[in-house]
């Protein structure tokens, strides 16, 4: 009977042990198909901290310096403007507008820059048409010094050199006083350089109360004049 009993136990052991054998396999092989889906995750973590990394470092363009498709950098939408009347400092919003000539230039509220001919165009004051700045741009077409020849030779008043007028890029500047239409205008003939490219400016100012605020919103807005 004890012979039967320790066969028996013997037996038992034997088949509780084979049972046991595919459960561990079982758990070693999921184990091993765990691991790739851990360094999945680790990829992914590694992914979002270079993208962290990119936004706070410098190829990221700033608001206003967008660079277009071409290459051109453009600038921002608003511009303030500072600049003097009757010997107070002013300083205004001007809104950036790019022309259909290819430069850029900000504009101040209360006046409207569109085309006037091909070629040229015209920034105006909206409560009165008589002041206005013709722009014209000359790219690689002539040259400072011919324009100025040009005015003197063709001058109807009295032309005098300005002195002291706050604008950078400037080739000449003259002044010349005539009369239009019965009205007294002082006109400002201005040649800017900017990059390389020549700016042909011409400013008309009639006699009136206006123009000592005009004046100076002119020249702060033709200031900012850039291909």
């Amino acid at each position: 009977m004890k012979k039967l009993f320790g066969v028996f136990i013997i037996s038992f052991l034997v088949m509780l042990t084979a049972c046991n054998q595919p459960v561990e396999d079982s758990q070693v092989e999921d184990s091993q198909e765990e691991q790739p889906v851990e360094e999945n995750e680790e990829e992914v973590i590694d992914e979002e901290e270079t993208d962290g990394e990119h936004e706070d470092g410098n190829d990221v363009e700033s608001p206003g310096e967008a660079e277009s498709g071409e290459g051109e950098i453009e600038l921002a939408d608003e511009k303030e403007l500072t600049f003097e009347i009757e010997g107070q400092t002013e300083t205004r919003v001007a809104q950036f507008n790019r022309s259909e000539l290819g430069y850029g230039i900000y504009v101040l509220e209360g006046y409207t820059l569109h085309s006037e001919e091909p070629g040229r165009d015209v920034l105006v004051f909206n409560n009165d048409g008589d002041f206005f700045t013709r722009i014209i741009p000359h790219k690689n077409e002539g040259s400072a010094e011919e324009l100025k020849g040009a005015i003197e030779e063709h001058a109807q008043g009295e032309i005098e050199n300005l002195q002291d007028l706050p604008m950078s890029g400037l080739q000449y500047a003259l002044k010349e006083s005539v009369e239009i239409s019965g009205e007294r205008t002082t006109i400002y003939h201005l040649a800017k350089e900017a990059e390389g490219e020549l700016f042909q400016l011409t400013v008309f100012l009639p006699a009136k109360e206006a123009q000592e605020g005009v004046a100076p919103s002119m020249l702060a807005m033709l200031e900012t004049v850039h291909p």
